[in-house]
């Protein structure tokens, strides 16, 4: 009879170890899933945040337009002009132009517009914008703003030909960097993908 307690004592720890053990193992296999989640999360915020840092535009409140004297003072001393102005066309109505012709984009391919743009059913509007930039604005630049007009244009002509709306948005990046440095537009991004902009950035003093 004793025998028989025993035993039965035996075996109810046993299976009092049993459980134990797996209730370890779960508990582990637990913080083991956890950390793999957590790990990967902050893999995964780090690799969006690396991607816009490298790809993305940066803030648009670290860059200063020059004033309209210290954008003279610059084209005398580096010898490299960016404007061309006639009596009818003078360096402000360039300028707005520019503004212009960014308000344009904003309005086709701005929150996320681009990816719902059909390039052949605008394909009449394309072409007319781009007779607009090169006989209105293409005339009355020069140097890196001349590059970077004859850039936008270039894309034009690209998208048309491959019905792509990705060179489109450079074109908008383009003239949106392009009015924040040159007319102090107001925005929370710059894409830094003017040779205009690289141009102040070196010649400009501070």
């Amino acid at each position: 009879m004793e025998n028989t307690d025993l035993d039965r004592t035996n075996a109810g720890q046993g299976q009092e170890m049993q459980l134990q053990e797996k209730k370890r193992r779960s508990e582990k296999s637990k913080t083991i899933m956890l950390t793999l989640v957590l790990s990967l999360f902050i893999i995964g915020g780090l690799g969006t945040w690396g991607y816009y840092s490298l790809f993305g535009p940066n803030s648009a409140a670290s860059i200063n337009a020059p004033s309209d004297e210290e954008l003279t003072e610059a084209e005398k001393s580096s010898g490299t002009a960016l404007f061309k102005p006639t009596i009818e066309v003078p360096k402000t109505e360039i300028q707005r132009r520019i503004n212009v012709i960014h308000e344009f984009w904003n309005g086709e391919l701005g929150y996320d517009k681009w990816s719902k743009y059909n390039i052949d059913t605008h394909t009449p509007v394309l072409k007319d914008i781009e007779i607009d930039i090169r006989n209105k604005i293409l005339p009355y630049v020069a140097g890196p703003l001349k590059a970077d007009i004859e850039n936008a244009l270039g894309k034009i002509a690209k998208s048309m030909s491959s019905e792509s709306v990705e060179p489109l948005k450079g074109v908008h990046r383009i003239f949106h960097d392009l009015d924040i440095s040159l007319n102090d537009y107001k925005a929370s991004d710059y894409w830094d993908v003017t040779e205009t902009g690289n141009w102040i950035e070196e010649e400009v003093k501070e």
